[in-house]
């Protein structure tokens, strides 16, 4: 029997997991309108964090029993967060869509006086903790002038024995297990 596997070529049409062009649509509003960031951000209060995309995406889903115009653009604007980011808080997510607004830019971005003479507070990095607490002297500042990283950056994971970084969490694991002796060599 001959193999007809390689004769000939199968296509077949798939329909996308997120509409672009509403998630585009929502993307614009929020750099046009701070509060519709704000609104969908207030949507969040019940859920559990830290969440990643997925979660936060079902739980407005759930939430949403209104399929006006405005939920979908809600909805559309949560689709547009990177689903390999663990948000810690609403803190979080706001800060993550305020990366595209461009009058937020310019009030987060840093002088030359801010760079060359920087005042600000340095604290152990930990990965389940809020950005506030990582980088705002007090609960209630909100930081516009600073040089730490962004919120969608990585964190470290630092060993609680010795200290030492390192930059993601299967690193730290496999170190704890290599200090402590139990791994196979």
């Amino acid at each position: 029997m001959k193999d007809r596997t390689k004769e000939s070529v199968d296509a077949r049409r798939h329909t996308p997991s997120y509409d672009t062009t509403r998630i585009n649509r929502a993307i614009e509003r929020a750099a046009r309108d701070p509060g519709f960031v704000n609104q969908a951000v207030s949507q969040l209060s019940g859920l559990a964090f830290p969440a990643f995309k997925q979660n936060i995406l079902e739980y407005i889903r759930t939430m949403d029993t209104n399929k006006d115009q405005e939920e979908n653009d809600i909805v559309s604007l949560f689709e547009s967060l990177d689903g390999y980011i663990q948000f810690r808080d609403p803190y979080h997510v706001q800060k993550v869509f305020e990366e595209n607004i461009p009058s937020k830019k310019k009030d987060y971005q840093i002088t030359d006086d801010k760079r060359e003479d920087p005042d600000v507070l340095i604290r152990q990095t930990y990965a389940d903790r809020s950005i506030k607490e990582r980088e705002a002297v007090n609960e209630r500042e909100e930081r516009k002038n600073y040089p730490e990283v962004t919120p969608t950056a990585m964190a470290n994971f630092i060993c609680d024995n010795c200290g030492k970084q390192f930059q993601n969490q299967q690193d730290l694991v496999h170190h704890k297990q290599f200090e402590s002796g139990t791994s196979s060599t």
